[in-house]
């Protein structure tokens, strides 16, 4: 009978870690999801324009063996090689196209994995299993990792940190299940290949390999994985080296160079910055998408020194958790080493940004999670040593894994102190809803960025609100003379008639970047306007040798070729301008219209047709479509239906009258 009890007293026991570790997984999934809900219905902001809106790059997978070229860095719209992230892009148009829910949602799941990971990857080397969860939690909902989460051009932070997890889990489980190396460690290996290509930062992997070694594990546990584990993650990083700064190096990377075009100058300035980062990991407040750090020249400005000797304290206190705890040491130099590629020791093009922090963070918020559970633990034991409480009593407060009241209202409590992480989080989502409140929120924390004020002139110059938009491209060319502002005030200007000015701020992109291909479309343009066909065409041409799949250029130098009545030309062009974009009525159209000056009517009508099916309220396709069927088909049927939606689309039409009569005569 004693031993019947104890059999169900363990088995009870048993059924109650295993409900508690469910209970911990569905509210680190149940977290991340709830908190972000509201980042579903954001649409594309930031950088998202270059990587997604107008990327036609990610909409073909024929395209896909361009990412193993240098073509990649014409066509996908990213600065350095990211293949990983690219293919994620393939794979979200393909399912959403260009709906932001989807790729929005798509984040958000990553974002849950990479919760769920650091979860697991805690409890390797955390024996307090409390730990990683609340790491977990923080994790999932601190609001400095907001950016990563709503950007989706900035999904290759979430990416890296997914596989980089994935890899030291991989690395772990394979020391530990010898018998299982020859499956473990490759995937261990790959996972890190495949972080490298998702985003630079996980370099730092060996690193942190090393260093687990060292801290949980002798120096015999070292001599043996120097040839059997280490020597593969040398390979694959001499690997990715390989083909990131020499067979396919961007070699606009050039451009990017230190604060003040010196090293010094990044030395002095990255105390501060480091100091900031974890103001923020703390407090934060005033989230903001471009920081503006004002560069620290010399050793002996205020911010250097007195950023030093904080980081001098950070240091001690450090070299203190090595005798205190040797997890806590770890995860202390885990931030250290994950956060040394931002430095800016390689000139990187911003030199902070919140989501830099979505690895070294994992560190931190372990940290954090980590003390308070020490503290109340010691607490509890000195009651329990003064004799406050029996020892028994003391034992199941102290023990977490026993399902106690006191063990639920502490996790409570830990829980409710994250509220306002979470409610930060969520009214952070918001400002991600679109460009316009992006922007201007950002212009807001960051008068003197030039980005923020280049970018909401985009807004607005898109928006025909060209007036605005040429103060704030004006204002961005004031604060910063960067190339892509002048070309971005050049083309406010241009669509306001003012083509001499136009042409001196392209002329001023030109000199700094010739290999602008948008510029040599915009120049192209404003010359097809001065008459000067010929010399349109050669820009057009320039552009395409730059940006082969650039279907502004292809559907112009359409329309060049068009007016010089060179129609097969044409033909090809206003081809290639669909293959690259087949969702655009406008080169349907004058496809047709081109095949129609060719009489060839029946691939004319097809075209036209496929433009109304695309834009079905294109009133001009529905014009010129009703009078072929007029004139050419004799199908006075058709031609009363498509002439009737061109009167219903555009009533006030300088052609209508014409059309209205003609329709009456048909009938």
């Amino acid at each position: 009978f004693i031993i019947t009890l104890i059999y169900f007293q363990n088995i009870r026991k048993m059924a109650q870690k295993i409900m508690i570790r469910f209970l911990k997984l569905i509210l680190l999934i149940a977290i991340p999801v709830i908190v972000y809900a509201n980042s579903l219905q954001n649409t594309f902001v930031y950088d998202d324009v270059f990587t997604i809106t107008d990327n036609y790059f990610i909409r073909d997978w024929g395209n896909l063996p361009h990412l193993f070229t240098s073509e990649y860095f014409k066509s996908s719209g990213e600065a350095t090689y990211r293949p990983v992230v690219t293919i994620s892009y393939f794979i979200d148009y393909s399912i959403w196209h260009l709906n932001p829910l989807g790729f929005h949602l798509t984040n958000v799941l990553l974002h849950t994995t990479s919760v769920l990971l650091i979860y697991f990857l805690l409890t390797t080397f955390i024996k307090d299993k409390v730990v990683p969860f609340l790491t977990g939690v923080l994790f999932a909902l601190h609001p400095i990792l907001t950016e990563a989460v709503n950007g989706i051009s900035y999904r290759e932070d979430i990416l890296a940190v997914i596989f980089f997890l994935c890899s030291i889990f991989s690395y772990i489980q394979s020391n530990r299940n010898p018998n299982k190396y020859a499956f473990l460690y490759p995937i261990s290996l790959l996972s890190y290949l495949i972080a490298l290509f998702s985003k630079e930062m996980a370099i730092t992997l060996p690193f942190i390999i090393l260093l687990f070694d060292w801290v949980f594990n002798c120096s015999a546990t070292i001599k043996k994985n120097a040839i059997k584990y280490y020597l593969g993650f040398i390979l694959v990083s001499i690997f990715y080296l390989s083909i990131r700064f020499i067979w396919l190096y961007n070699p606009v990377e050039k451009q990017i160079v230190h604060p003040d075009n010196s090293f010094l100058t990044s030395i002095f300035t990255m105390p501060k910055i480091f100091c900031a980062y974890i103001k923020l990991l703390f407090f934060p407040i005033s989230l903001n998408a471009d920081y503006i750090i004002t560069h620290t020249k010399n050793p002996l400005a205020v911010t250097f020194i007195v950023s030093s000797a904080f980081l001098s304290v950070v240091g001690i206190i450090t070299y203190r958790f090595y005798y205190y705890s040797k997890s806590l040491f770890f995860l202390s130099l885990w931030f250290y080493i994950t956060l040394l590629p931002t430095m800016n020791i390689v000139p990187i093009a911003n030199i902070m940004a919140e989501r830099y922090l979505y690895l070294p963070s994992i560190g931190f918020f372990a940290i954090l999670a980590y003390i308070p559970i020490k503290i109340w633990r010691r607490l509890y034991l000195l009651i329990s040593e003064k004799g406050l409480y029996k020892k028994s009593f003391a034992d199941e407060i102290i023990n977490f894994t026993t399902c106690k009241p006191v063990l639920i209202t502490t996790s409570l409590l830990i829980l409710i102190l994250t509220i306002p992480y979470s409610i930060s989080t969520i009214k952070r989502n918001r400002v991600w809803i679109n460009p316009l409140v992006f922007w201007s929120k950002t212009i807001e924390m960051s008068p003197r960025s030039s980005r923020a004020h280049n970018n909401l002139g985009m807004i607005y110059n898109n928006k025909g609100k060209i007036d605005l938009a040429i103060r704030e491209f004006q204002t961005a060319v004031s604060i910063e003379s960067d190339p892509e502002f002048h070309h971005n005030l050049g083309m406010a200007y241009q669509k306001k008639g003012m083509k001499v000015e136009a042409l001196q701020e392209y002329n001023r992109v030109l000199a700094v970047n010739p290999n602008s291909s948008f510029t040599y479309n915009n120049i192209g343009n404003i010359l097809i306007d001065y008459g000067r066909i010929d010399e349109g065409v050669s820009k057009f041409k320039e552009a395409i040798r730059l940006k082969p799949n650039y279907y502004d250029a292809h559907f112009n130098l359409g329309l060049a070729y068009y007016k010089k009545n060179l129609f097969d030309a044409s033909i090809n062009e206003f081809k290639l301008a669909i293959h690259y974009e087949p969702d655009r009525a406008k080169a349907h159209h004058c496809l047709g219209m081109v095949y129609a000056n060719k009489g060839m009517l029946d691939k004319a009508i097809v075209e036209m047709e496929e433009a109304i099916r695309v834009k079905p309220d294109y009133a001009e396709a529905c014009k010129n479509l009703g009078i072929i069927y007029m004139e050419y088909k004799k199908n006075t049927e058709k031609a009363l239906y498509y002439l009737n939606e061109f009167l219903r689309l555009d009533p006030n039409n300088k052609d209508a009258d014409n059309i209205k009569k003609t329709v009456e005569k048909l009938k």
